[in-house]
């Protein structure tokens, strides 16, 4: 009989397909600030994730139509990432790339010096702003 190896747990997602969300996370002062409807969003970005690369996570706005009104998505997905929940890794849209996201752990600096704020309308202005 062979050794078995033993398999590295991922810190990020052991056992796909659940959704892992670490106490630490859950009580964070940027994780008690959001909506619920951000939270899930949140959950659903996990979910998504699949074990192999935490930076590349594919979140359809079709998709997004399913769950919530897009404006919603939108709005919940700038405030993930501001808050240092997810990154954007590629931007998609030109030819109808899909944008894809990366789980982040900046919410664990968040409200000290050391963090790292990205306002995605600074970055990437809104196109459809209304006058």
């Amino acid at each position: 009989m062979k050794n078995k190896e033993k398999r590295k747990v991922n810190p990020w997602n052991p056992l796909p397909p659940y959704a892992q969300v670490e106490e630490k996370l859950v009580r964070s002062k940027a994780f008690e600030g959001l909506r619920a409807h951000t939270k899930w969003l949140f959950v659903e970005f996990r979910l998504r994730y699949k074990g192999k690369n935490p930076r590349g996570i594919i979140f359809l706005e079709s998709e997004a139509k399913k769950i919530m009104d897009l404006a919603t998505f939108r709005t919940d997905v700038r405030i993930l990432i501001k808050l240092g929940f997810l990154d954007l890794v590629k931007r998609g849209g030109f030819y109808k790339q899909p944008h894809i996201y990366g789980l982040s752990k900046r919410w664990e600096r968040y409200g000290t010096k050391e963090f790292i704020e990205v306002d995605m309308d600074k970055i990437f202005p809104k196109f459809n702003k209304e006058k």
